[in-house]
């Protein structure tokens, strides 16, 4: 019973965690917040592409590394009794969270591209995102609500 209130302790911070993983970035996808709410239009043209890699934000890093806590924290936990065992735990604990850490930053990471625009108006604009993608040359929107930019064919 001890050992199941113990890993039920460190799980519940991981599942947090988890529900809060959002999808990544493209101009076909937009956030709940971002429905029913007036944003801004601009027109422009293509100028250029670059491809570009997106990293993971602090919160793949972070679940990452306590779910791997928490599996090496049960893998350790098979190991040993007494002083052993919470060493292995311990143990297993810390190299989980390594493992994690650096598995969630991998899997954070997202291809993109960063889309530069002549905007109507003479001002030149970047977007990175990853989807749809556009051609040199073409009209697009350029649609600004909040913090949020993203493109749409016109």
């Amino acid at each position: 019973m001890k050992k199941t209130l113990r890993f039920m302790v460190i799980a519940a911070p991981a599942a947090l965690m988890l529900a809060g993983c959002v999808p990544p970035n493209s101009g076909d996808t937009v956030s709940a917040n971002q429905a029913q709410q007036a944003q801004t239009v601009n027109f422009g043209t293509i100028l250029s592409v670059s491809p570009v890699t997106v990293q993971g934000g602090t919160a793949g890093n972070v679940t990452g590394a306590l779910v791997g806590g928490v599996l090496g924290a049960a893998l350790g936990n098979q190991v040993g009794g007494g002083l052993g065992n919470d060493l292995a735990t311990a143990g297993g604990a810390v190299a989980g969270a390594a493992a994690g850490r650096a598995a969630g930053n991998a899997a954070g990471s997202q291809q993109s591209y960063e889309w530069t625009i002549r905007l109507e108006s003479g001002q030149t604009v970047s977007v990175i995102q990853a989807s749809p993608t556009f051609s040199v040359g073409q009209r697009v929107q350029v649609i600004q609500g909040g913090s949020s930019t993203r493109i749409a064919a016109a």
